[in-house]
């Protein structure tokens, strides 16, 4: 994986490559990688969120999008993890 870009800016700073790009953000201390549009991996001081290549969000391990307990969750095929435990 080759280097294409860094560019920093306050708070943020980004790295470009050639599959996609890695967003680091100094101000919300998030942690997020893309393949185009599409967020592959999110951590945060909520958790880890690791998507399919279609950005279809499977696994989380951290805290409950509702209540913020602590667990693990992993979906099966075609469903996101956040929308299922929101609903």
């Amino acid at each position: 994986m080759a280097i294409v870009k860094k560019a920093e800016y306050r708070g943020n700073m980004m790295t470009s490559t050639l599959s996609g790009n890695i967003s680091l953000n100094e101000g919300t201390g998030e942690l997020v990688v893309r393949n185009g549009a599409n967020v592959l991996t999110r951590v945060n001081s909520q958790g880890f969120i690791y998507a399919e290549a279609s950005g279809l969000r499977r696994i989380l391990l951290g805290a409950h999008p509702s209540d913020n307990h602590i667990g693990e969750w992993i979906t099966k095929a075609n469903i996101d993890v956040i929308n299922e435990l929101s609903s």
